[in-house]
């Protein structure tokens, strides 16, 4: 016995055209098995479509944890960076007092030579540490 059931349809002329194109394109000799034809068409599209929603969903996750983790240490890096200013700030305010100082001499005025040598130290080590960093995510893959 058949699972097949006998249903009575109307269709637009829309639709019934391209079910005609269909069946002719695809040699198909009978309405009824077009419209399975296109049925079954339709449920596969559909699951592909479901899969690519949980893909994309997956890999969005994905990405969301790793920024998350580069976010948190960037973070992380910048209250230090912003704590070591403070700190630095505070102890030239107490030199300054100290001295009696009332002004000072910009960098774009005058540059000394330990403000310098500083600098230039700092921008190796800032260059060493991202060479570090390149060399570690290019190990981790």
């Amino acid at each position: 016995m058949s699972d097949d059931v006998v249903r009575r349809l109307r269709l637009t002329k829309e639709s019934c055209d391209y079910l005609e194109d269909y069946a002719e394109k695809n040699n198909i000799p009978y309405d009824n098995r077009t419209i399975n034809l296109i049925i079954e068409e339709h449920k596969q599209i559909k699951d592909q479509t479901q899969m690519q929603q949980e893909m994309i969903q997956s890999i969005s996750e994905n990405v969301s944890k790793e920024v998350k983790k580069e976010v948190k240490r960037v973070l992380l890096g910048t209250n230090n960076t912003d704590r070591n200013t403070q700190v630095i700030i505070e102890l030239l305010n107490g030199l300054f007092i100290e001295n009696n100082v009332s002004d000072i001499l910009t960098t774009d005025d005058m540059e000394s030579k330990p403000v310098h040598t500083a600098k230039t130290f700092v921008q190796e080590r800032i260059k060493h540490q991202q060479q570090k960093r390149a060399d570690y995510y290019q190990q981790r893959g």
